[in-house]
């Protein structure tokens, strides 16, 4: 008989229909999520497992020794580890921010804006009518435009750092663009989706997962999982990666022919892995070229409490998304120094690409708005100086163009 190994193990999951948990009973797999439709998910490791409260008897014995030992409460716990890739997590970080990706491309032409002239010393593209912001331009999309006449534009992934002018019509990117005078036929449109933590409407969600080891033909169904958080890791050198933790009610144990449990599963996807070094980071308002590392984390911290006259929690509770990080940079001048000890509001965007091409596939991450909350910068060997800077991001609530009401917005080109 063989012995499971790790690389035939096959992660997939499906989320549910009916996103509420019902005390004391749990749905009928076969009917919700059901078998059918699942998606195959590309991971490097998974610690999902279920565990259990247990209680060992304190009854003191004449024979002096533990004669009961019971078990409790069941949770999944645990998580799945990968690289970030664009689409590849779309589900999972919908899940942890609460909301939805943005259901419309946002689109545009001469017939909106009139003309359109580009200048590379200010990193600029100009309008002469309309109003981007109002049409649903937002700091940190990816847009592209066909049409124009210099071809060096056309087709390039650009990302909207910021808006400016009268009726924001000054779009600040990056890269920046080839310097052609104004044009009066183009186009100009997104690519991808928006993802934020809304401020109202709150989705919940749940979702099943099934770890298959092909080899030994079990599965284990981990059942009524709520997603309770993400780590995105950006080193310098090396791949992006990302982990997702998970609080769920149960797990099933799969074998023979009834394992698999989801049938025909939809292939992992195919987009390319995210490195740091090929894209973007701006710290307020100035790209920087010193940061050595950094890591954004989202944590609702579930719950899942005990009940009396059921073994499975009733409920799993997510709280407030609490998003924090932390930078690591060369020591370069004192900016962030001073911005930790005036307490100062700064935003961060990262800007991730899977190669160097000009419509490369990415992602965006903004954080509108953050404070430091430190700035270590031990003296030390004979290296570069680095500094530590812990931050916790805040929901932007001021009116500012382009930028919305929130904690973090991701933006994803291949999620359509």
């Amino acid at each position: 008989m063989p012995l499971a190994e790790g690389v035939s193990a096959r992660i997939t999951y499906k989320f549910y229909t009916d996103p509420t948990i019902t005390p004391g009973v749990e749905p009928v797999a076969a009917t919700d999520p059901g078998a059918s439709d699942a998606q195959v998910l590309r991971r490097v490791s998974s610690s999902l497992s279920l565990s259990k409260d247990t209680y060992q008897s304190g009854e003191i014995r004449t024979d002096r020794q533990i004669a009961d030992f019971r078990h409790g409460t069941k949770r999944v716990q645990g998580g799945i580890n990968g690289e970030l890739s664009p689409l590849t997590y779309a589900d999972f970080f919908e899940a942890v921010c609460r909301g939805t990706w943005s259901s419309a491309v946002v689109a545009g032409d001469e017939t909106d804006y009139t003309t359109c002239a580009a200048d590379n010393a200010t990193s600029k593209f100009t309008f002469t009518g309309g109003d981007p912001v109002s049409e649903g331009f937002r700091v940190g999309m990816v847009i592209r435009f066909t049409g124009l006449s210099e071809a060096a534009n056309n087709g390039r992934n650009f990302v909207i750092l910021g808006f400016g002018g009268t009726s924001n019509r000054e779009l600040t990117v990056y890269p920046a663009p080839t310097t052609h005078t104004a044009d009066s036929e183009f186009e100009i449109t997104t690519v991808g989706r928006q993802l934020i933590v809304p401020s109202s409407g709150h989705v919940s969600r749940k979702v099943a997962i099934e770890i298959y080891n092909e080899d030994v033909d079990v599965a284990r169904l981990f059942t009524e999982c709520r997603v309770g958080g993400f780590n995105v890791q950006l080193p310098a050198t090396g791949m992006s990666t990302v982990d997702f933790t998970m609080m769920g009610r149960n797990m099933q144990v799969l074998e023979d022919s009834a394992a698999p449990f989801f049938t025909s599963p939809t292939a992992v996807t195919t987009t390319g892995i995210l490195a740091a070094v090929n894209g973007l980071l701006r710290i307020g308002g100035n790209t920087v070229a010193v940061v050595t590392g950094t890591n954004i984390q989202m944590e609702l911290s579930p719950s899942g409490e005990a009940v009396v006259g059921s073994d499975l929690v009733p409920e799993i509770f997510l709280g407030r998304a609490n998003v924090t990080g932390q930078m690591t940079a060369f020591f370069e001048n004192p900016d962030l120094i001073d911005a930790f000890i005036d307490e100062d509001e700064i935003e961060v965007l990262f800007f991730l690409t899977a190669s160097n091409a000009a419509a490369a596939q990415a992602m965006t991450i903004y954080l509108p708005r953050i404070k430091l909350g430190g700035a270590d910068l031990p003296t030390q060997g004979e290296a570069g100086q680095s500094i530590t800077l812990p931050f916790q991001a805040l929901k932007m609530e001021a009116s500012t163009p382009g930028i919305e009401n929130t904690t973090i917005q991701i933006f994803d080109t291949q999620v359509t």
